[in-house]
Formats: structure tokens, sequence, C-alpha cells
């Protein structure tokens, strides 16, 4: 929120996971915005937890761009620790080139910047306070049902880490 000039509580963590990928991959996924696959979608962030060259080979994360009509490619080598930050609309196309050995992991995050409805629901129906909030992400983990509950999952986790929101 603050490398982009917005306000904690207009940023909300809607999907993450741990991306696990283990020995030679044919492909990975190939060139895209991550807005074009959910319009909700409005940021992104992959947290590496393995480094190119010591954990796996291949694997690379390019960015896509287009300059004076040709299409240019700027190469990242994922190290342990980097995040990678950006927007997620179709001004950062981006592709992660398919793994040769090794296992790379890594931490994507999206985020939305539209979180009214889902905050409104959490907050009318939600719990209050920080424990009553973590016993509703333990429940969450332990009985997902739908997917509104990870929404809720999401909205739980963002309440404890930017109370007031």
């Amino acid at each position: 929120a603050h490398e982009y000039g917005l306000s904690l509580a207009t940023v909300t963590p809607l999907q993450t996971f741990v991306s696990c990928f283990i020995g030679a991959q044919d492909k990975q996924g190939g060139l895209h915005s991550d807005e074009s696959t959910f319009a909700e979608f409005h940021y992104s962030c992959v947290a590496y937890l393995s480094s190119q060259g010591e954990d796996f080979e291949g694997g690379t994360f390019y960015w896509n761009d287009n300059k004076d009509g040709a299409r240019v490619e700027t190469a990242i080598a994922p190290t342990k620790g980097m995040a990678n930050i950006f927007s997620s609309g179709w001004e950062n196309m981006h592709e992660v080139q398919p793994l040769i050995s090794g296992t790379r992991f890594a931490v994507p995050t999206f985020f939305t910047t539209n979180p009214k409805e889902v905050v409104k629901d959490i907050a009318s129906n939600g719990p209050v306070g920080s424990e009553a909030v973590a016993e509703a992400l333990w429940k969450c983990l332990l009985t997902v049902e739908e997917v509104s509950d990870f929404r809720r999952f999401m909205m739980n986790w963002h309440g404890l880490l930017a109370p007031g929101r």
C-alpha cells in the first residue's frame, strides 16, 4: 500500500498459496496478467522461498514489454527472501520459464482494492476483537466449505494485520 500510495485500509489480501514446482516442467503458466485471470486481482506479490542457481535451475520470471512494436523480455532470477510486487493489469504482462531441475518454492499473493462488500459482510456478521478474529481464522481453516469461506478467512486475516480498516 505504501509503495503505491494507497491507504492500507483499501488494500486487502484476496488469495495466497504456496507454489512448489519439483523437477523438470514442460510448461509453467505462459504469458499473462494476473488481473486478466481474476478481475479482483489489482496488485500481485511473489515472495520467493528458494534461489535460482542454488535450489533450482530454470524458473526465471520474465516481464514482457512492448517497445516500438517489438516484444522485450526482462529476466528476474528468483532469490530466497526476494519479493516481486507489481500492479496486476495488462501493464505487467509476465511469465515464468519452465523449471529445468530442483525445487522452486514461491508464495504468490493477490490483493484487491475493492473490498467494500466483503468488509461490510465481515463487519456486520464477523467476529469482534483479536481473539475472536483468531478463532474465526482457525475455524475457516478447519471447515472450509465454499469459496466465500476462503474470502472470509482473508478478510479476517487482514483484520488482525490492519485493525480499524
